[in-house]
Order: structure tokens, then sequence, then C-alpha cells
């Protein structure tokens, strides 16, 4: 078809179509371009009863055992570099063979001023070390097995099973900053001026996946006033990982939502969407959630049978560090009904499989949550 009249300007209507081929044309690019942060897989591989304890088969399960959706781990994941410091090959990232190295713990504002002596004596031969941001921090956590036993077992060494400091500042509180629990995985925001231990880190070499940045741009001191970055040393100033694309987000066609960052497709609606059969639009036990996805498939929602319930990785990649309400932010990113609450993930709680993994879409807190509970449901495809 000719898009112009041959000496002159194209008609109006030539001129719009041109406009849609254009833009069709970006949109199509930006669809197909393969993600910067796949999402790794969790490392769970065992599946327990919905209303227990007991491991179960996880044939058609739906659960993250049986899923095993993600970028698969090296194997082995950890490589000695024979200077007391340990390459995580899925991640690219370089840690201290000793996860204590000050001894003892330390406020935020300590552990952020021990890492510059740290680079000022050029440890273990490096200076460019930092403390870690909180996915950063989070890429260590193993959802399969005792966290402390397992980080031991692969070399490391004076592991404290306790919280350890992220650099990034708690959004929702910024007095507070964000720790990893060793001993479980669990991801909260603490008191800046609470003591806790600190694990330096730094750049190594590509990974199996790339660790996305956190959305975080903004410095706060302890007080939680809002300081220049230069020289602190924090998430807002390393602003470490892969870039966010921009537009993030883009609606397609058929109802769901594409992540460009992660590869994910979620549906646009945030609030357990779906035909009337399925029960959509109100909180649900794991068991009911389940079973609610199981339903969506069954009746091919927004024609596709490949829906799940994301695993706590998944799930996790939807906060906004930098925002005090995660669930406020996606609302304005083409989503709709998103909860300031947390939401089921299809991981298992394995130090206690009573509980299974959830993810606070408005702190962007990441913790366990008793099965018989009712919070709510987002499901997810795509990113296999």
């Amino acid at each position: 078809m000719a898009l112009a009249v041959l000496g002159g300007p194209p008609p109006l209507v030539h001129r719009m179509l041109l406009v849609l081929l254009l833009g069709a044309g970006l949109d199509a690019a930006a669809r197909a371009a393969p993600p910067p942060a796949p999402v790794p897989q969790t490392g769970q591989a065992v599946c327990y009863g919905t209303t227990g304890t007991a491991v179960v088969s996880c044939s058609g399960t739906g659960q993250d055992g049986e899923t095993r959706t993600g970028a698969a781990w090296p194997d082995p994941r950890f490589a000695q570099n024979g200077d007391r410091t340990i390459l995580d090959k899925l991640t690219g990232l370089v840690w201290t063979q000793d996860a204590n190295p000050a001894g003892g713990p330390k406020t935020w504002q300590e552990a952020l001023d021990y890492i510059k002596t740290l680079n000022g004596g050029n440890h273990l031969g490096r200076s460019d070390w930092r403390l870690p941001n909180v996915i950063e921090l989070e890429s260590l956590v193993n959802k399969q097995s005792n966290l402390a036993e397992w980080l031991q077992a692969q070399g490391f060494r004076n592991l404290q099973v306790d919280s350890y400091w992220a650099s990034t500042t708690y959004a929702s509180l910024v007095t507070c900053a964000w720790s990893v629990d060793i001993s479980g995985g669990i991801v909260a925001g603490h008191d800046k001026e609470d003591a806790f231990f600190f694990w330096p880190v730094r750049l190594g070499e590509a990974g199996a996946v790339s660790v996305p940045q956190t959305g975080q741009i903004t410095c706060y001191d302890r007080s939680g006033t809002a300081v220049a970055c230069a020289g602190t040393g924090q998430d807002g100033e390393a602003q470490a990982g892969a870039t966010w694309p921009s537009p993030r987000f883009v609606e397609n066609a058929d109802g769901t939502m594409s992540d460009r960052l992660t590869g994910l497709a979620w549906s646009k609606d945030g609030l357990a969407p779906g035909p009337d059969v399925c029960g959509p639009g109100v909180r649900k036990t794991l068991r009911n959630a389940l079973q609610f996805v199981t339903c969506l498939n069954a009746n091919s929602y927004l024609g596709k049978q490949d829906w799940r319930l994301p695993n706590r990785n998944e799930l996790a990649t939807l906060v906004h560090r930098g925002q005090a309400d995660s669930a406020a932010w996606l609302n304005t990113q083409g989503f709709i009904r998103v909860r300031p609450a947390s939401y089921w993930s299809s991981s298992a709680f394995v130090s206690n499989p009573w509980n299974g993994w959830s993810v606070n879409l408005h702190d962007g807190a990441v913790s366990t949550c008793a099965k018989p509970h009712d919070i709510n449901v987002w499901p997810v495809r795509g990113g296999q």
C-alpha cells in the first residue's frame, strides 16, 4: 500500500496509518527485546500440603517446587577465587568469604563507614567494596534449605544467624533501612540505629543473570533526611544492577501487562481477576489461591492456559524500593486494583512449611504467612 501521494504530502488518513504502523513497529521491537534481568529460580524443589507441613508429590500442585520457573542456577553456583573471596556465578557478584569482617554488629551508618575503611585499606587487594543493596543481598537466599547452613556449605565462613544490612533505605519510613535475615530469608525494614551484621560485595563478572536495580535514587541519613548521594555508599549512589527499561511495563492486546525488565507477563488486574466461576476479586487461602489459578487455566482466562501463582522471586520483582507504596506506583504503570497489602507466592517457607512466602506490595517486605490466612492473589505467566 502506498503511504503518500507522489508530488505532495500524504493525505490525512495515510498519515494516520503511517503513525500507527510506526508505533506498532516500535512497540513490537520493545516487546521482542530480551529482558535485561530475567528472574532466577528460587532453588525450591519440594512441595508441601496446602493445609499442613507434610511433604507431598509436586505433580499438579502448581507450587514453586513443581514449576521451578526462572533461570537455572550454574552448577556449582559458587567458586572460590583463592583470595578469600567467592564468586556467585549466578549473579556475577563477588562476596568476601568472611561474612562478618567487622567482628560484630554495627548500626547502618557504621556499616557504611566500615566499608569505606575497608576500601581505604585496599581490603583483599580491592578498593571497590560496597554494602549490597537489598536485591543483591536477597539473591543469596536459597528458598529450599536452611539458609545459614547452605551458605556455610558453599564455602562462606563466620556467617551469623541474624539480620544483615542492605544499603537500601526503607522508603515507607526513611529512618529505617532494609535487612535480610540469614536464618530464614525474611526481608524487613529496621531502624537505622539497630545493630546488625553486614557483608561486603563488589561486581565481579557477568553472571548467568543480571541483578536489576532496586529503583532507589535518593539517599537519606540515619535521621531520615534526604542528603546528597555522593560519597555515601548508599544504594541511591551506587544504583547497581541492570537498568530498568523505559517504559518498564507495556500493555498487551490480550489484557496482560508485560514487564520488559523480567520478561514476565501479569494480568492487568492485580486482584484475583478471572471469570465468575473462579471466585475473582477476593483474598484467598494458599490452597484456594492455587485452585484459583487452576480454574483460570481450565477456563482459558484471557486466552491463556499457562497461568501460575508467582514464586517468591517473581513476586518480589514488582516492588519499587524507591517508592513508599509499590501498589500505588504499579497502579500508575497501567495496572489496576493492585492492593497495598500482602500477596501469595507459590514458594513454601521450608523452615516451617505451615507457612508460605508472601510479598507485601505496600512497603515491599518479604515475609511468611500461615497457609489458612486469606491474602491477595495475582496470576503471572512467562519467564519459563
